[in-house]
């Protein structure tokens, strides 16, 4: 049998290279597909929760904050408690603890205060062991461990030290606020934070930035060293501050749930364990992170799903259109083979096992050829320009999914063998069209456009339980408005052929009435052909729409986030009044200062505040982008 079926092949090898060529790509772009998807996820996920000091709000958003008030002897104990919490906070991914001890707070000499605020409030401080990685010495040198009774070397930061006129060899005595004893002080050096927008200051009260202004003024806080702050230190003892953060480099989509599990349950736990004294705090907002990272990971799948949905149709069809060709090209052998006795199951089986001999190649090299078509990728527009690595390793999914769609490639060969010989003269139309299937198909497609346009919520919905999914019908709908209207194209064709016969024959040219004749004649035999172009015309101009709206997309979030052409954050007291010095950098047009920061309400809620000073904007409002169909009027006019 094995022997009959290849030499039926080699009998038509140009039909079977053909063939094999629509397999091989059809199953090599989807396993490519299926890749890419899987490989972009992941990179996006660990990108998303790496990120760098230009998204402070995603990188601090994945940490674990902790803060206590323990006493210096139990601190040790305490920091073994927060790291075992930290492991199981973040699901037993490699963990890096940070930490910030306080004092209690300390008040700063009067002389320092202006004449006229000398008989409110003083000015208070505080010293704080820093992880020294997160400073830079910008005057003088860090402080170092002194003897007992001795002067404590301290460091300030740059806006607390400008603000009180001091520099390094400035001496100090602190009054404890806590009745404690007096503390003296040698101010060694000046430091500024490494970078202010680290996570790492959000254990510090003040932020990084050196001065806070409420009802009273504190500055610092005075870096020390810990030594300072130990059981036996010659300082009050303040709360105690840890900050862990994960490394996700290694992290998958597929272990999204199990780390958001953890990341509710580990702060729970951890309040609870007995090396935690007084008040605790354990925080993290790690699990709405990975539910916005889900989310936008549904939406980039949902969309490679709709192109690929679009490209297995296209393919799809290809396939039975070779089919039918090798079908109609074997009408006779077959015919020959019935008529010595093969039954159709006979038939078809030999058609069957020659459609394996197509599906086995492509199985075996779409695998291996999706790591290198996924890297040729990611190399092109803007993933190649933000540096993004991608795993490009074959797993097993690749290979189910290799297997899967060469077995349906195959089947799309084999269903011509399996339908009955056309007896009689040829219809003009197909029967599913003389059925009214292309109006049918067209009806549901036009009811999708109608509840697609009424949806508000996106691609990703939500089921009885509360599950975000990819919703179906936005899939679905682009795929069925196209086959719809390739589908049409049938209906259109015999009409269209008689009328190019008529024009044909009205002409003084023989070859070009008899195929006019020819055409209006059997009109289905050029129509496989014809609808195989209309479906890949549409196909290309519907992927032109798509990346334009994405690229659409792209640009009105990235607007979104910046706000503006050039955003600068700064630490320190600068305030709204700071804007005059951007405003006289060479180059600027328009600066405007904004201030965000957050107010506590009733309830153990917070609100953000944003305030923007628009009188800096210009009347037309240049410096912020935002798009004009997003407001009646311009922007400036709604600004003034």
């Amino acid at each position: 049998m094995t022997e009959f079926v290849l030499s039926r092949a080699r009998a038509h090898r140009l039909l079977l290279t053909a063939a094999l060529l629509t397999v091989l790509l059809t199953t090599a772009v989807l396993t490519t597909l299926t890749a890419y998807s899987g490989a972009i996820g992941d990179a996006a996920l660990r990108h998303s929760l790496l990120s760098g000091p230009s998204d402070t709000e995603s990188a601090a958003a994945t940490t674990l904050f902790v803060e206590a008030d323990v006493p210096a002897d139990e601190r040790e104990a305490a920091d073994k408690a927060v790291r075992d919490g930290a492991r199981r906070t973040f699901d037993g991914l490699p963990v890096t603890l940070r930490t910030l001890m306080r004092s209690g707070p300390y008040a700063l000499p009067r002389s320092l205060q202006p004449p006229s605020a000398r008989s409110g409030d003083p000015d208070l401080t505080h010293f704080a062991a820093l992880d020294r990685s997160q400073v830079r010495v910008v005057e003088g040198r860090l402080p170092r461990e002194t003897a007992a009774g001795r002067e404590i070397e301290v460091a300030l930061p740059e806006a607390a030290a400008r603000a009180l006129s001091l520099k390094p060899g400035a001496r100090l005595t602190l009054v404890d606020r806590l009745d404690g004893p007096d503390a003296r002080i040698r101010v060694s050096g000046v430091y500024r934070p490494a970078q202010v927008t680290s996570p790492y200051w959000q254990l510090d009260e003040l932020g990084g930035r050196g001065i806070k202004e409420v009802d009273f003024t504190t500055y610092g806080p005075l870096l020390t060293d810990p030594a300072v702050l130990g059981a036996n230190g010659p300082v009050s003892e303040g709360p105690s501050a840890w900050l862990a953060s994960a490394d996700f480099r290694a992290l998958t989509t597929g272990r999204i749930d199990a780390l958001r599990d953890a990341a509710r349950d580990g702060p729970k736990a951890l309040v609870k364990s007995p090396a935690m004294h007084g008040t605790t705090a354990v925080t993290t907002s790690l699990p709405e992170e990975l539910d916005r990272v889900e989310r936008s990971l549904l939406v980039s799948r949902s969309t490679l799903l709709i192109v690929a949905l679009q490209l297995a149709l296209l393919a799809g069809y290809a396939l039975l259109l070779v089919a039918r060709l090798l079908s109609t090209e074997r009408a006779g052998e077959t015919r020959l083979l019935r008529a010595r006795g093969g039954s159709r199951g006979r038939v078809a089986g030999f058609a069957a096992l020659e459609s394996l001999l197509l599906a086995v190649p492509a199985a075996v090299c779409a695998p291996l050829l999706a790591g290198p078509l996924t890297r040729l990728l990611a190399g092109q527009g803007a993933l190649s320009r933000i540096g993004l690595r991608l795993d490009t390793s074959a797993g097993g999914s690749l290979w189910l999914v290799a297997a899967g769609v060469a077995l349906g490639c195959a089947l799309a060969v084999t269903v011509p063998a399996l339908s009955e010989e056309p007896k009689g003269r040829a219809r003009a139309l197909p029967a599913p069209v003389r059925a009214g299937a292309d109006v049918g198909l067209l009806v549901i497609a036009a009811v999708a456009y109608w509840q697609l346009n009424r949806q508000t919520s996106g691609v990703v919905t939500d089921d009885t339980s509360g599950t975000l999914g990819i919703d179906p019908l936005l899939v679905s709908a682009p795929a069925l408005a196209l086959l719809a209207g390739t589908v049409l194209t049938l209906r259109l064709l015999p009409p269209a052929a008689r009328l190019a016969e008529r024009r044909a024959a009205g002409g003084r040219g023989l070859p070009a009435a008899l195929a006019g004749w020819q055409f209006s004649r059997r009109p289905m035999r050029g129509a496989g052909p014809v609808l195989l172009l209309v479906l890949a015309i549409a196909l290309g101009m519907l992927a032109i729409g798509q990346g334009a709206s994405w690229d659409r997309s792209q640009d009105d979030q990235a607007d979104f986030q910046s706000g503006t052409s050039v955003r600068v954050l700064g630490a320190g007291q600068g305030g709204l009044g700071a804007a005059g010095v951007y405003s006289a950098v060479e180059g600027v047009r328009e600066a405007a200062p904004a201030v965000r920061t957050t107010l506590p309400l009733s309830g153990d809620r917070t609100a953000s505040v944003l305030a923007l000073n628009t009188g800096d904007l210009g009347e037309a409002g240049g410096a912020l982008l935002m798009r004009r169909d997003l407001a009646d009027e311009p922007v400036g006019r709604l600004l003034a």
